[in-house]
C-alpha cells in the first residue's frame, strides 16, 4: 500500500499534483518514493510509540485509550437512560460519534482477526 492509497483525500491528490510537476518520469517516481519513504518511517515510528504505551502499566500511559471508551460508553448510556429517569439534557452526540467510529475501528480489526488477515494500513 503506497501513500496515496491510505485515504488521505485532498492531501494525497495535492501531493499527485505536485509530483506531476516533475519533467520526467524517473524524477516523478523518484519523488514518489521518497514520500512512501516517509510515510514508511511515520508508520514504524507510530508503532514504537504504539508498543511502548501498550507495555506501560501506567493508566496514564497504557490506558488513555480505554479511558475514552469508557467515557464514550457513559455518554451513550447516558443518553438513553437520562431521559427515562428526568436527568439533565446534555448533547452527547459528539461522544456518541466518537464511539461509533471507535466501535466501527475496533470490528473491522476483529473480522481481520477472525479471518486470519493482515491489519488493513500496511506498507508493502
Amino acid at each position: 500500500m503506497g501513500f496515496f492509497d491510505l485515504g488521505l483525500g485532498p492531501i494525497a491528490d495535492v501531493m499527485k499534483d505536485l509530483i506531476q510537476l516533475f519533467p520526467t518520469a524517473e524524477q516523478r517516481a523518484a519523488a514518489a518514493s521518497k514520500i512512501q519513504d516517509a510515510q514508511a518511517a511515520i508508520s514504524a515510528q507510530q508503532a514504537a510509540i504504539d508498543t511502548a504505551e501498550a507495555a506501560n502499566t501506567s493508566l496514564f500511559v497504557s490506558g488513555w485509550r480505554p479511558f475514552i471508551g469508557w467515557v464514550c460508553g457513559f455518554g451513550f448510556v447516558y443518553s438513553i437512560v437520562g431521559p427515562v429517569f428526568h436527568l439533565p439534557a446534555v448533547d452527547t452526540s459528539n461522544i456518541v460519534s466518537i464511539l461509533a467510529g471507535m466501535l466501527g475501528l475496533g470490528t473491522m480489526r476483529t473480522v481481520e482477526k477472525l479471518n486470519n488477515l493482515p491489519p488493513t494500513i500496511r506498507k508493502k
